[in-house]
């Protein structure tokens, strides 16, 4: 997912990718309309320059119907915090989001409802 936000943020796109090779996930939720995956960050790796919160991709997610948002949220330079959120009223309570697939893009590529 994050390899999909970098793409819209090319000015900080290496710093983004190095974070998230040194990201552990500290706490997971599973909302039941997408999750709340909370991140930490080792002190030395560079920070981001953007101001929170980054698009983050969207996309399909194997088990959910429509599409889903995801978001990402910093916090002195690092990240904090992905949330994945449902598209639609569909449920992911059933949803092992450590097992499914992702099929993600950036924001930006989005196609036009126009």
């Amino acid at each position: 997912m994050l390899e999909a936000t970098a793409r819209d943020y090319p000015a900080c796109a290496e710093a983004l990718q190095q974070q998230a090779a040194k990201a552990t996930v500290t706490e997971f939720e599973n909302t039941g309309a997408g999750f709340f995956s909370t991140l930490s960050v080792d002190d030395d790796a560079p920070r981001l320059a953007p101001a929170s919160p980054l698009d983050g991709a969207f996309g399909s997610v194997n088990g959910v119907e429509d599409a889903m948002g995801f978001v990402v949220f910093l916090k002195g330079g690092k990240l904090s915090l992905i949330e994945g959120y449902c598209q639609s009223l569909q449920s992911t309570v059933g949803i092992d989001f450590e097992e499914v697939t992702f099929d993600l893009q950036p924001w930006s590529e989005m196609p036009s409802t126009r």
